[in-house]
């Protein structure tokens, strides 16, 4: 029986995988199963990776960002275009692709003519992909739930808890797409460890390479970005040992500099 794909595993186009895959699994992006052969094949350059139980695919870093409908982004605000027909204001949005996205101050959840977010350039905004826009070449963005979803709290934008909408405060980091396609798998080992470690921090993460992090120390930010990025080319006791390793030396730092105060 082949044996399941392990992590960070690199592949390049021409390689056989067939000893990484499950005989049932699903072939996603980037391979291809010759009947003639019986071998599952890549074709793109980049990880084998896993998605769900059974669905092996390719990940890729690309060097600029492609949109794809109901993809979460992260964006900075860049221009203001003007009102629309119905009483909102048009932004452009910089999501690190061949093009800037449009997004309307009433595709918010609550918002409305008289109510609604007045957005100043440079702020940064986490939303998803709402229409590619056929013929144009902006994208549309939504800070408004999504098919993909349910679940999800359907909060007033002035709250600040919805799932969508303005990212106050904080740092944006831009990761490769690959690493941020990494991030967002549920058992993601870097980000478990972080929050095993016990340490205050909230992150956005886009599909698109922008990374919003916020904590409560830039000496945590810090070692947050640093653990980050260095994971990507990590197994996951490699990630491990790092994170802590990491933690450890932020910690005893931030402990020598209070004692010094208090001496």
């Amino acid at each position: 029986m082949a044996k399941s794909a392990q992590a960070t595993v690199a592949v390049l186009p021409g390689d056989n995988v067939t000893e990484r895959i499950p005989l049932s699994s699903k072939l996603g992006t980037g391979l291809r199963y010759d009947a003639a052969s019986q071998q599952v094949y890549a074709t793109l350059a980049g990880w084998l990776s896993q998605q769900n139980k059974n669905t092996y695919f390719v990940q890729v870093n690309l060097s600029r960002y492609r949109p794809r409908l109901e993809d979460r982004v992260v964006g900075i605000v860049e221009d203001r275009m003007g009102q629309d027909g119905n009483g909102g204001d048009y932004y452009r949005v910089n999501i690190g692709a061949s093009h800037l996205a449009i997004l309307s101050n009433l595709s918010f959840e609550g918002a409305t003519k008289r109510n609604k977010p007045h957005l100043q350039v440079g702020q940064v905004v986490y939303a998803r992909v709402s229409s590619l826009n056929e013929g144009l070449l902006e994208p549309s963005l939504s800070c408004l739930l999504g098919p993909h979803d349910a679940g999800m709290p359907r909060k007033d934008w002035m709250t600040s808890e919805g799932c969508y909408g303005e990212l106050k405060g904080g740092n944006l980091i831009r990761i490769s797409t690959g690493l941020a396609r990494q991030l967002l798998q549920p058992d993601n080992v870097v980000l478990q460890e972080l929050a095993a470690a016990k340490i205050e921090f909230e992150v956005a993460i886009g599909v698109n390479g922008f990374l919003w992090l916020n904590s409560t120390l830039p000496e945590y930010t810090i070692v947050i970005q640093n653990a980050i990025q260095n994971s990507q080319v990590m197994t996951d006791a490699q990630i491990r040992a790092m994170v802590k390793s990491l933690i450890y030396t932020a910690k005893k730092k931030l402990q020598q500099d209070r004692d010094a105060m208090e001496d």
